[in-house]
Parts: C-alpha cells; sequence; structure tokens
C-alpha cells in the first residue's frame, strides 16, 4: 500500500507540474526544444518527484539516509564512480557492437553545432536518469528491501522498469530482457557505498555513454546528434537494430558481466557489516 501511495501522489504531481509548464512555457520555447525535446519532457516529472521526496522528507520519518543517499563524503565518490562505469560499459557495448558489423561514422554538421545541441542534451539525460533513480530505486527499492530482502525487491522493480519500457520505439523481447538486467545492475550500485548516487552516476553515464560516444540509440530512442551517427548494421540481434545497443545480445555480455561484478562487492558489503 505503501508503494501504490507513492505512485499515485508521483501521478498527481506530475500531472499538476505538466500543466504548469503548459501555463509557463510556450510551445516552441527554447525549454520544449532544447536537448531534442529531453527537458521540455523530463522536467515537469522530475520536479514532482522533488515535491514527492520533499513531502517525505519533511512529514515523515523517511529522510534522505532511508532513500539510499549516502553520507556527504560518499556522495561525490558515488557519482564519479558510477559514471565511471556507465561510460565504460557504454564504450564496451559499442565497440562490441561495431566488432558485429555497426558503423560509427564522424560526418560535417554544418547547420548544428555540436555544443549547442549537446550540452542542453546532457541536462536532459542527467535529469531522466534522476528521475528514473528515484522512481525505481530511491524510497521505492529501500522500502519494498525492508519487507521483502534486497534480491526479491530488485526483481520486483526491474520488471516495473521492464514494464515501463514496453511502449518504446523499436522494443523486441531481448531488449526489455535487457531493461531488466540493467534495472538489477542499479539495484545492485544502489546497495553499494555509493547509494543512490552511484545508481544515478551509472545510469547517466550509460546513457550518456551511448549518445556522446557514438549517438546510438537509447532504449529506442534517437537524438540526432550533430557530427555521429551509428548505424546497426544487419546483426540487430547482437548490434540491437532500431532500439540501440540495450536491445542486443552484445549489451547482455556486458550488462551481466557486470552485474555479476557489483552483486559480489555487495554481498562482501554484507558480509563485513
Amino acid at each position: 500500500m505503501t508503494l501504490a501511495a507513492f505512485y499515485a501522489a508521483f501521478v498527481v504531481l506530475g500531472v499538476a507540474a505538466d500543466r504548469l509548464q503548459d501555463l509557463l512555457v510556450g510551445p516552441r520555447s527554447w525549454w520544449r526544444l532544447a536537448g531534442r525535446g529531453l527537458l521540455g519532457l523530463a522536467g515537469p516529472s522530475l520536479l514532482a518527484a522533488g515535491v514527492l521526496y520533499g513531502g517525505l522528507a519533511a512529514f515523515t520519518d523517511r529522510g534522505p539516509a532511508s532513500w539510499g543517499w549516502p553520507a556527504r563524503r560518499l556522495v561525490l565518490r558515488g557519482v564519479g564512480r558510477g559514471l565511471a562505469w556507465g561510460v565504460g560499459l557504454a564504450a564496451v557495448t559499442v565497440v562490441l557492437c561495431i566488432v558485429g558489423g555497426a558503423r560509427l561514422t564522424i560526418r560535417p554538421a554544418p547547420e548544428e553545432q555540436f555544443a549547442a545541441v549537446a550540452a542542453p542534451l546532457a541536462i536532459g539525460l542527467a535529469a531522466a536518469a534522476l528521475l528514473e533513480e528515484l522512481l525505481f530505486r530511491g524510497f521505492p527499492l529501500a522500502r519494498l528491501r525492508e519487507a521483502t530482502g534486497r534480491v526479491v525487491a530488485s526483481v520486483v522493480l526491474a520488471l516495473v522498469f521492464m514494464g515501463a519500457h514496453v511502449r518504446n520505439p523499436s522494443v523486441a523481447p531481448i531488449g526489455l530482457a535487457n531493461i531488466a538486467l540493467a534495472a538489477l545492475l542499479l539495484s545492485a550500485a544502489f546497495f553499494s557505498s555509493g547509494g543512490l548516487a552511484a545508481a544515478f552516476g551509472l545510469h547517466f553515464g550509460w546513457n550518456a555513454g551511448l549518445v556522446f560516444g557514438a549517438d546510438a540509440p537509447v532504449s529506442g530512442l534517437r537524438f540526432g546528434l550533430p557530427a555521429l551517427e551509428f548505424v546497426p548494421g544487419p546483426r540487430g540481434w547482437w548490434t540491437g537494430g532500431g532500439f540501440g545497443p540495450e536491445g542486443g545480445l552484445a549489451a547482455t555480455i556486458v550488462l551481466g558481466g557486470a552485474l555479476w561484478w557489483w552483486f559480489r562487492k555487495v554481498r562482501v558489503r554484507e558480509v563485513e557489516e
């Protein structure tokens, strides 16, 4: 019931935040168009999540520590470590895709400047990653862990996370399986000493690595970054096809290996505690 109330409150606040954006921001404004529209999409939902978490902190005993937010001295280290892992995993996945037949080309972009598109897009990707961590890790994962334990809680929310991507463009069964696998990896990062900060860094690093390293689609969403082009090639089962690298076996191998490492890390931490 607690999680049902959490998500119901988020939906109500999200609708209100979206209506507020409609009143304050025109459809052709910079905010709506910057970052390929990602700022305008993620902004209201992130505001709603912020209000919801603020309410939890103000009116309940669920402070930041109970959401998995680490001690102050561990925040930057958690974000940095997660970011390095995310970018590294994305890079390895793209390389494996290229070995399997994908192509990465660099082309001139006379009509758009790379930085003008990349800067707001980076902010939008960070906002989207933070939003998903607040909704699928953070309080929901911590609360469910109290009732069921870490493994069951992680699996349940991985299935919910997968379900949230069912309607993404070009999605296929292997892509959905990889989304669930990624969710388990993010949960393992969440249960590490870096907590929510590490999960956010890992999530943002993975998405940013795919977009800024190769302009590859992220969960079926292509952002058309100037100067780069990722072509998946004929072996979609390996490279992910139109869904992007997350939809292929190359990502399964990389994410599975990373999950094994992080799971072992969390188990060692449990023994030490």
